[in-house]
């Protein structure tokens, strides 16, 4: 009985909270447009730090994505430690949702260093 309900907590927590994680990762491109009007108006110095600190980001993103594909690399070794394959799964699930972080923050970073050239432009 008590590992009854225990499993119906765990069953309605997985499908309550798989959705939410999923739509987390995902960005709009109102998002993307929003982002652009925050930023019009920033001076090169601005542009320049906001990278550099993007790119600190994307470093420490790409650490933690290696990390997680050494972790399914290494249940794929031995399945036998995740028999139905979960965690890989969820692994998996969690290393692309990363990869597309990633990839927004390196599409941020060259249109910083883009404004900036451009505002080098302007001021010449």
């Amino acid at each position: 009985m008590n590992h009854k309900i225990l499993l119906s907590f765990f069953l309605v927590g997985l499908f309550l909270g798989i959705p939410q994680f999923v739509l987390a990762g995902e960005v709009t491109k109102e998002q993307i447009s929003e982002w652009k009007l925050e930023t019009q108006g920033w001076s090169i110095q601005d542009h320049i730090a906001a990278a550099n600190s993007e790119e600190e980001e994307v470093q420490t993103l790409e650490d933690r994505i290696r990390h997680l594909d050494k972790r399914i690399s290494k249940l794929e070794e031995k399945p036998y430690f995740d028999p139905k394959g979960f965690t890989r799964s969820s692994l998996r699930l969690l290393s692309s949702t990363m990869e597309k972080q990633e990839k927004l923050l390196n599409e941020k970073i060259a249109w910083h260093f883009r404004q900036a050239d451009q505002v080098k432009l302007t001021e010449e």
